[in-house]
């Protein structure tokens, strides 16, 4: 019995002097150490609002290590600063987040005259600066994201089939792409493959995981996506997106996808082939809409 109680009263004294406990703090301290968290901010339109901002959020916030955040307005772009001032929005979120990597889809709002902060006119659009002028802004809008180390992903606007409206992305995408290619800290991101079928149509119905069969991509105005067309278009721009920041301690491998099935995401609750995405014209701003619902545009 004294031999027992002898041993236990040095094994207390020891543990109060540290003696045992310092392998075993190190160790501990390892154990919860966790892989650094990057950072990915999703900026953008309606796009980024609805399903799509919503699903590559989603994918991305689920791997391990990575956070990503999203600053989206509908019917907003670089042409008006007076109704939504990007430059000043963008500088304002990359200092907040300090990311990894920026996700830019915008664009498909641009294409009319450009104005200055005060509303006052600039260009108008079909001038023969406008291209120029609207390049610039791209380039001032690609100058405040960057930073040392931090890599900017612009998502190309998909292709919609609507004659008058392609005509204007006719312009916009050109610039956009130009613009973004200059960089070696950006990467310019075609989709004009992601929604056409083999013989070259566009893509109308495709198979997503989480829906028994084919869905509809896109709702009745041929812009916005349904919420299976946000998780499709989601997974497709995903690879690139885990491409840019890179492998990290615990990092899932990037899921390839067979042809035009969508099978990255977990699972969503089968819902209705009708039920589709919601062209909300407000953002956590919650200011006044540029366009009406019935015009809304990315």
């Amino acid at each position: 019995m004294e031999t027992h109680l002898a041993r236990v009263l040095v094994c207390l004294a020891l543990v109060c002097s540290g003696g045992v406990s310092a392998a075993t703090g190190t160790e501990t301290s390892k154990q919860l150490e966790s892989p650094a968290t990057r950072t990915v901010l999703l900026l953008g339109d309606s796009l980024i609002v609805t399903s799509f901002g919503e699903h590559l959020e989603t994918l991305l916030n689920e791997q391990p290590g990575i956070r990503a955040v999203r600053r989206a307005k509908s019917s907003t772009g670089l042409a008006r600063p007076d109704f939504f001032d990007w430059m000043a929005v963008g500088r304002e979120e990359v200092e907040r987040h300090r990311p990894d990597v920026v996700v830019v889809i915008m664009g498909g709002n641009d294409g009319q005259g450009l104005t200055d902060g005060k509303g006052k006119a600039r260009m108008q659009w079909g001038a023969a600066g406008w291209t120029s002028a609207y390049r610039q802004r791209v380039e001032d809008f690609l100058g405040i994201l960057a930073a040392p180390g931090r890599k900017i992903l612009w998502v190309a606007l998909p292709t919609t089939g609507l004659k008058n409206f392609e005509r204007k992305l006719g312009v916009i995408r050109p610039i956009l792409r130009d613009a973004v290619s200059a960089r070696e800290d950006a990467l310019h991101l075609d989709t004009k493959s992601f929604f056409l079928d083999a013989t070259g149509a566009i893509l109308r119905e495709a198979r997503v995981d989480g829906f028994r069969k084919p869905m509809r991509l896109k709702m009745e105005d041929g812009v916005h996506f349904t919420l299976a067309g946000g998780r499709y278009f989601a997974t497709k721009v995903y690879p690139s997106v885990m491409g840019l920041l890179g492998p990290g301690e615990g990092s899932p491998s990037v899921p390839s996808e067979p042809g035009n099935v969508a099978t990255a995401p977990p699972p969503l609750e089968e819902v209705g082939e009708s039920e589709s995405s919601v062209c909300r014209e407000a953002d956590a701003v919650s200011e006044v809409p540029m366009m009406s619902v019935a015009s809304c545009e990315p």
